[in-house]
């Protein structure tokens, strides 16, 4: 299938079927070998090659922004970038590069190609190019000009990691990051760049990082004058108020003078403020500032003076007993303003929804009545109302749009991202937090910019998305050195982070660095600290955990988060003591089981839980506990026969075999230092592999995130995943149909290459076949036919939208209403009564993107919902699959068991197509 075609831009390989990456679907690219014979042809009849010609060094300018590791190619020149998007690139000269080919120089012809502005080229050619820092860079730089971030920052990270004087990735990461908006980070990577004065790159250098401190530091430094100017009339009743500037900052304004308002002590100060108060109503656009000023200061401060000067102690952070003055307050009706405020301060007091609609009974100031509707969501939360919680943080954002407080749109959008991380609706998280960052930065508002950078980190990290997530975190602290709270967070997240790379004095640093300014650990650092008791002991540990732990309780946290209190608790216990740290963990266990189908966080928990007692176990070498462990956990009974068990936790893995005559073999291992890869080859022992070569066929029972990737055995072994059968009672007898869906019509916006039509052959044999082809295969009618069917083939890409689904999706023709997605969740929903037999042909169906603690593929749900059997793959596979497919069939129609017959077809394409490796990625759930 390789092939040359003419470009304007010269002889380029051609695109074999695939699928391209548009928006948040995610697909997979297929890229195939080259040849250069039209190249060679073309140069018999050209001029002498102009090597300049390939590094465009007869220009005055340069194309591209980012440097390549091409000493030609990376001669200093002004950039000059395209007038427009659509400005043709110029040909790329085929004599040159043909001689660049002959030469064995594939870097070369792939940087030529990268200058000329074909991208796609580029990184066809490096890959098939030996692996090298400078390789990898300019493979980033191709992914950077392309708008795939994560990707190049990720190689970008690693170069610099092994080679940290590698200018052109260093250069290619400040690009990179200015371009994300990091401007911090950036410029503090340019400043290195300006210190090694390479001429002409070091001067740019210095100009870019000069630019971009210049223009952050005046916003910075225009909010923060605001900011202390208000702290200061707290602190001064006589200072002046920043009537003038605050017309800038409207919404950091109108929080500033809700506290001068309320500590105010007499009349005369609280008349002092309209000035104040009409600026911000121009803003808003009505009186509602203004009426209250009015309102206030015909209040009797006999009463009002001596509490709103204890109250002023609390909004400065220096009263010594909140809880204290909230009952004072709750005493005297004069104040009621002053005890909603107080309250909405202090979390840690117990307060109902009842008081809260008291206390606004007589308030029209949509600013308050926001900031209660987002305390009303928090004890929605804490009570278990979680829906009823998100309905009312969208219905309190809409509102704040619709009476222009821009400022409490910020907060809400920080708070609905904060919600959907945590429940593992991971991109409408980081939606929502980089709209909360972008709106953020539009005002202005400087504190709030990097707490939405912090939920973004969040979101990022928990899709285990390192390096773009520590450059979040790395941006906050450069943003917000002086802040407390930020620091903490970023610190804390980072340590996490390190504990995802395995790096345990790293992480062991970030989170002393997130303790420095006096703030507690949190949940998350509990987590962390259980890790850290294992892998980098200090003897303030267990302390600092137990009062952590001490805190959680229902009026601070929901039941699920109480629930990871109890899992953290036990993660630390297990490792002291075995027996005991058990029964914690079962308890975590228990109390997530009533929460399971509203709570991501019990979710966790419970993955979490049996992931630990399955590695306590193998070190405690209960090998035959990590068997009924592992099958409990899976909700499957202990299969008769051949078993391998499996569960991975951070550093430590346990694998235990049972053999054909029932003997039992377990490992145990704690030396992991780099995260698992997509393929497990080499993580089950030798001997234990050799215990299970005389099995028929051997059923595995994986934890996650074991059990959607391949290689766990070698493929010249009979095996199986088992996975849970859901709680449908047994299979009705159902009279044969094969239900074939091919020749899809996905969104055009996804660019997803046409499929060919599943060949005629392929379906020779099949009883009642029933098609649903082009604009008929839409997923309800695709999941309505496949509840009769007895055999389902799809033939549709396998694509990544964590908007739609925490699995691959299978993008099939849109319906009326638009949606085009074959969820996980929705095949979770229906009942297949004919027992299945289900393949799907579709790139990667089996594959699940990263996710921290769960997992969720496409074959567990079909299995789940009453499939008898599942093949899928984790890698591309080709277009002319279904051969392989229909003679697996085949021999299980004959009566050979599944795993034996997937086996045997396997061993048959490697005996005659040798090189057919992705037939070892297809899996069989059953």
């Amino acid at each position: 299938m390789t092939g040359m075609q003419r470009t304007p831009r010269g002889t380029r390989l051609r695109e074999n079927t695939g699928v391209k990456r548009a928006g948040l679907a995610v697909g997979l690219v297929l890229c195939v070998a080259v040849g250069f014979g039209a190249m060679r042809a073309w140069r018999q009849h050209a001029p002498a090659p102009d090597t300049r010609a390939l590094w465009l060094l007869d220009l005055p300018t340069r194309p591209l922004e980012v440097r390549l590791s091409l000493g030609a190619a990376d001669a200093h020149r002004p950039y000059a970038p395209p007038r427009s998007p659509d400005t043709l690139a110029r040909p790329v000269p085929l004599g040159p590069l043909s001689a660049l080919e002959e030469q064995g120089d594939g870097h070369g012809v792939a940087v030529s190609y990268l200058l000329h502005g074909d991208t796609e080229q580029a990184l066809a050619h490096l890959a098939r190019t030996a692996p090298s820092p400078d390789r990898d860079s300019d493979q980033a730089a191709a992914l950077l000009l392309r708008g795939r971030h994560d990707e190049a920052l990720t190689l970008l990270d690693a170069t610099l990691e092994a080679v940290p004087d590698h200018a052109q990735a260093r250069w290619n990461r400040a690009v990179l990051t200015r371009d994300l908006g990091l401007s911090l980070v950036a410029a503090t990577t340019f400043e290195q760049l300006a210190a090694k004065a390479e001429p002409g790159w070091s001067e740019e250098a210095r100009g870019q990082a000069q630019s971009l401190r210049d223009r952050l530091q005046s916003r910075a430094e225009a909010w923060k004058a605001l900011r202390d100017a208000f702290l200061t009339r707290l602190r001064t009743p006589d200072a002046p108020l920043p009537v003038e500037a605050s017309g800038r900052f409207p919404g950091l304004a109108r929080e500033r003078f809700y506290d001068v308002l309320r500590t105010s002590q007499d009349a005369a100060r609280v008349r002092e403020l309209l000035p104040l108060a009409k600026v911000l109503d121009h803003a808003s656009g009505d009186t509602v500032l203004e009426a209250t000023v009015q309102r206030v200061a015909a209040l009797d401060f006999t009463r009002r003076a001596p509490l709103a000067r204890e109250y002023a102690k609390l909004v400065l952070d220096e009263h010594p007993a909140p809880a204290e003055l909230i009952e004072r307050l709750r005493k005297e009706d004069s104040a009621r303003d002053l005890l909603l405020e107080a309250l909405l301060r202090t979390p840690g007091v117990a307060r109902t929804q009842e008081e809260l609609q008291a206390l606004t009974r007589d308030v029209t100031d949509p600013w308050i009545l926001s900031r209660v509707a987002q305390e009303g969501a928090r004890l929605d939360d804490l009570a278990g109302q979680g829906a009823q919680a998100g309905d009312r943080l969208r219905a309190a954002l809409a509102e704040c749009r619709a009476r222009k407080l821009p400022l409490r749109c910020v907060d809400l959008l920080t708070r609905l991202s904060q919600r959907a991380t945590a429940s593992n609706r991971l991109v409408e998280g980081e939606e929502a937090a980089r709209a909360a960052w972008q709106e953020a930065a539009a005002l202005g508002e400087w504190e709030r910019e990097g707490a939405a950078l912090v939920m973004l980190a969040n979101a990022t990290r928990f899709q285990v998305r390192i390096a773009l997530s520590r450059a979040y975190l790395m941006e906050t602290l450069a943003r917000q050195p002086e802040d407390c709270l930020a620091r903490t967070q970023a610190h804390r997240n980072l340590a996490s982070l390190a504990l995802m790379r395995f790096r345990p004095r790293e992480a062991r640093q970030e989170l002393e660095d997130s303790l420095a300014c006096g703030q507690t650990p949190g949940l998350q650092g509990a987590w962390i600290l259980a890790d850290l008791a294992r892998l980098d002991p200090r003897p303030s540990d267990e302390a600092r955990l137990r009062a952590e732990l001490a805190r959680v309780t229902p009026l601070r946290e929901n039941a699920g988060r109480r629930v990871l209190a109890t899992l953290i608790a036990g993660r630390f216990a297990v490792d002291r003591d075995w027996r005991a740290g058990q029964k914690e963990l079962r308890r975590a266990i228990a109390d997530a089981e009533p929460l399971l189908r509203s709570n991501a966080d019990a979710k966790d928990a419970r993955v979490v839980a049996y992931r630990t007692l399955a590695v306590s176990a193998g070190h405690a070498g209960a090998f035959r506990e990590v068997l009924d462990v592992v099958a409990e956990s899976l909700q499957v009974p202990l299969p008769d026969g051949c078993v391998l068990a499996a569960a991975v936790e951070d550093e430590r893995t346990v694998t235990v075999a049972r053999g054909r005559q029932g003997q039992l073999k377990g490992h145990y291992d704690a030396s992991r230092t780099t995260p698992l890869r997509d393929d497990l080859s080499g993580l089950v022992p030798g001997e234990l592999v050799d215990l299970l070569r005389d099995c028929p066929s051997v059923s595995v029972l994986a934890a996650p995130p074991l059990d959607s990737r391949s290689g766990i055995l070698p493929p010249d072994l009979a095996w199986s995943y088992r996975v849970g059968t859901g709680a449908h009672g047994p299979p009705t007898a159902s009279p044969p149909m094969h239900v074939v869906v091919s020749d899809v019509e996905p969104p055009a916006t996804l660019r997803l290459a046409r499929l060919p039509s599943s060949a005629e052959v392929d379906l020779e044999g099949a009883q009642r076949l029933l098609r649903l082809k082009g604009s008929q295969a839409t997923p309800e009618r695709v999941l309505e036919a496949m509840e009769q069917a007895t055999d389902i083939d799809i033939h549709a890409h396998g694509v990544v939208d964590r908007a739609l689904s925490d699995a691959t999706v299978i993008a099939l023709s849109p319906q009326q209403d638009g949606r085009y997605a074959l969820t996980a969740e929705e095949l979770r929903r229906r009942r297949f009564l004919g027992a299945p037999l289900v393949v799907l042909g579709a790139c990667s169906a089996a594959h699940l993107p990263p996710l921290l603690h769960q997992t969720s593929s496409l074959p567990q749900a079909f299995v789940a919902s009453g499939a008898r059997a599942v093949f899928a793959a984790t890698a591309e596979i080709p277009n002319d699959a279904g051969a392989f497919f229909r003679a697996v069939r085949e021999r299980i129609l004959s009566g050979t068991e599944p795993s034996q017959a997937l086996r045997a077809e396997r061993l048959d394409w490697h005996e005659k197509q040798p090189g057919m490796r992705w037939v070892d990625k297809v899996l069989l759930y059953q």
